[in-house]
């Protein structure tokens, strides 16, 4: 594989890996605790791809969320992601 580049999810992304970083993730019908809850991500370390951002509720004073895609679809807050990509480089919703 050509250095700097990683294949997360089945998916060529030229910088950066996103991961969840607690077990039991809630992935959420919108960017808030007041969202119904469609998921959930069970182990922590699992990759994610992540469609777009918005500004949501605060969850411990972020008040990123991420739309995920891919077989568990829906919002997560960024207090749980990790990520070596910068913000600015997922589009806003």
């Amino acid at each position: 594989m050509a250095q700097g580049l990683v294949v997360l999810c089945g998916v060529l992304v030229l910088s950066g890996c996103t991961r969840t970083s607690i077990e039991g993730l809630q992935v959420r019908s919108g960017p808030g605790t007041g969202f119904a809850v469609v998921g959930t991500i069970p182990e922590s370390g699992t990759p994610v791809r992540i469609g777009c951002w918005q500004r949501g509720e605060a969850v411990r004073g972020d008040t990123v969320w991420y739309r995920i895609l891919g077989p568990q679809e829906g919002w997560v807050t960024n207090y749980y992601i990790r990520t070596t990509r910068e913000l600015g480089s997922n589009p806003s919703c």
